[in-house]
């Protein structure tokens, strides 16, 4: 009995110590007082507030630069918002549950990635995502966005694997983007990965879907198989000042090429059934 009482007084002197610790906010020892309605300091930092250990209370830190997707109505928040919209990060990602997927899911990369590490994908960038050259404070409010709206979503527990092929897997097929639009464009496609191999023209990665610019005509309409098809014949039909040479190519290669740029929907309803 005396050792069962013993027992239960170190676990409940562990469990003060704890709660102690927790309710403690030890940032104020370094840091000054700002946003006081948001709170304890790690409700946007993180970080751990019940110790003047550096290496302790910095782990897992969000920076001040990278913690304005705390704040409701935040201005940098809306600017990487309008950023995602206006270069059509959909068209290979996923954001607020909505986009193609192409690439890396942005829902989870605060589970899956660091701020820094994700501004550092945007300023450097893999291959097939295009070099959109921003400034950092434009990356500071992408970042911040990107992670405002991974807390918009349930974020699931298992996401269907994805395999992108960039480059240096044999194959056998001739694909007819590669053939024709490859010396000037790439593309991440859904069956067959990247194709192409230049940035001298537009990266074409999801180009029929919802999330592509709509820049086809002087109208801005949104590009379809059949104004594809126009385009490829004759550019200069569509745009006087386009820079692209007609293609001498047949209708059953521009339906392979068609074929090849497809992207199917991607809803969280598509993706959870890829689990089953």
């Amino acid at each position: 009995m005396g050792a069962r009482i013993l027992i239960i007084a170190a676990l409940w002197l562990v469990i003060a110590a704890t709660t102690g610790a927790q309710e403690r906010n030890d940032c104020l020892a370094c840091h000054p007082v700002h946003y006081v309605e948001q709170g304890r300091c790690v409700t946007c930092h993180r970080g751990f507030a019940g110790t003047r250990r550096i290496n302790i209370a910095h782990e897992g830190l969000i920076a001040g630069r990278f913690a304005a997707f705390t704040l409701a109505g935040s201005e940098v928040v809306e600017e990487g918002t309008q950023l995602l919209k206006q270069y059509a990060c959909r068209r290979c990602h996923i954001s607020q549950d909505l986009g193609n997927r192409l690439a890396a899911n942005l829902d989870l990369s605060q589970q899956q990635r660091t701020p820094e590490e994700l501004d550092e994908s945007i300023r450097n960038p893999v291959l097939f995502m295009p070099q959109f050259h921003f400034y950092a404070k434009q990356r500071i409010a992408l970042v911040n966005a990107i992670l405002w709206g991974g807390r918009q979503v349930e974020i699931p527990e298992q996401e269907p694997p994805l395999v992108v092929h960039f480059e240096g897997e044999t194959t056998t097929r001739e694909f007819a983007f590669e053939k024709y639009c490859g010396k000037c464009h790439r593309a991440l496609t859904e069956k067959y990965g990247g194709l192409g191999a230049s940035l001298t023209g537009p990266n074409l990665s999801g180009l029929f879907s919802e999330f592509y610019p709509t820049s086809f005509g002087e109208d801005n309409q949104p590009w379809t198989p059949e104004n594809l098809k126009k385009w490829i014949k004759n550019p200069r039909s569509v745009n006087n000042f386009a820079r692209m040479p007609p293609l001498v190519v047949n209708d059953a290669e521009i339906d392979r090429i068609t074929q090849e740029l497809q992207v199917k929907a991607s809803t969280p309803a598509v993706r959870a059934a890829h689990l089953q």
